[in-house]
């Protein structure tokens, strides 16, 4: 899959991942912003770096497939 960034603003970026439907909150990680979506089974984690404006998906492929695509057709302008 292709790497993703997003340039935006965190209130931005949260208004996006909201789109995507499924619930999670958001943690403050030292560099790094981090949307845990709040299924345990899936342990999907969004990483987003703000300097370099990397963001990273994590977790079960199963799940984490299909959410990356969605997510990245919201981030194609």
């Amino acid at each position: 899959m292709t790497a993703m960034t997003f340039h935006g603003t965190l209130a931005e970026l949260r208004s996006l991942v909201d789109q995507l439907g499924v619930p999670c909150h958001w943690e403050h990680k030292g560099p790094f912003e981090l949307a845990v979506f709040d299924d345990p089974a899936a342990n999907l984690r969004l990483n987003w770096w703000p300097a370099s404006g990397e963001l990273e998906l994590v977790g079960d492929p199963e799940l984490r497939v299909p959410i990356q695509q969605q997510l990245s057709a919201l981030l194609t302008p």
